[in-house]
């Protein structure tokens, strides 16, 4: 009964392998949602559209997020105050890639920030004073 398993096995690896050498392989470049795909979903009267928006929109303030928190904070910062909804973060991020149309060929995850910059910028530190007199 094994050398039939065995077979049985070898055949079906077999087919698996050739069936990944027919799947075609997508490009690199089409493997980035652009600023046009974004405001395309973003501006979608279908509700999975809009979750990809927002959802993304999302992903890019958590990324941000955690590269902040471990020590390699982004060149460009934003802080969102906490009773802004990320759905509100979206919706400045459609107004900002609908008035700036040359992000619309390019990575969407960089205009996220450019935007959020611009409506969320953080504030500089004040130093603190320290009571020792000179």
């Amino acid at each position: 009964m094994k050398p039939v398993l065995i077979r049985w096995g070898l055949w079906l690896c077999a087919a698996m392998t050739c069936l990944f050498l027919l799947v075609p392989v997508r490009p690199a470049a089409a493997m980035y949602v652009s600023g046009a795909d974004l405001t395309r979903n973003c501006l979608s009267d279908k509700k999975h559209d809009i979750y990809a928006c927002v959802h993304y929109v999302a992903g890019v303030i958590d990324y941000h997020t955690v590269m902040q928190s471990v020590g390699t904070a982004p060149t460009l910062s934003f802080c969102i105050p906490p009773t802004v909804s990320v759905t509100e973060a979206a919706f400045v991020v459609l107004t900002y890639l609908r008035t700036q149309p040359m992000h619309q060929g390019f990575v969407a995850a960089m205009a996220v920030p450019l935007a959020l910059n611009k409506t969320y910028p953080c504030k500089k530190a004040v130093p603190k004073k320290s009571g020792k007199k000179k």
